[in-house]
């Protein structure tokens, strides 16, 4: 199965995103912050999100951008 990896600009943004994450009791979302894989983009910082379900994939997209912390890419990889 591919690993779902979310990218973003900066890595405030990468921490702001897990602690929102981590701190939504309601949806209780797993995910980790991880190293972004190599090759994804030139113009992302270092550290991504990996989605541990990835069949709720939308779900967590969808709660990310209703607080304005949605990732610059969401990438599968093997």
């Amino acid at each position: 199965m591919a690993r779902v990896i979310l990218t973003f600009e900066t890595l405030h943004k990468v921490l702001a995103a897990d602690k929102a994450l981590r701190a939504d009791r309601t949806n209780s979302f797993k995910c980790r912050p991880t190293p972004t894989p190599p090759g994804l983009s030139e113009s992302i910082c270092g550290m991504s999100i990996e989605l541990l379900e990835p069949a709720r994939k939308d779900e967590l997209l969808h709660f990310l951008q209703e607080n304005d912390l949605a990732p610059k890419g969401v990438h599968e990889v093997p």
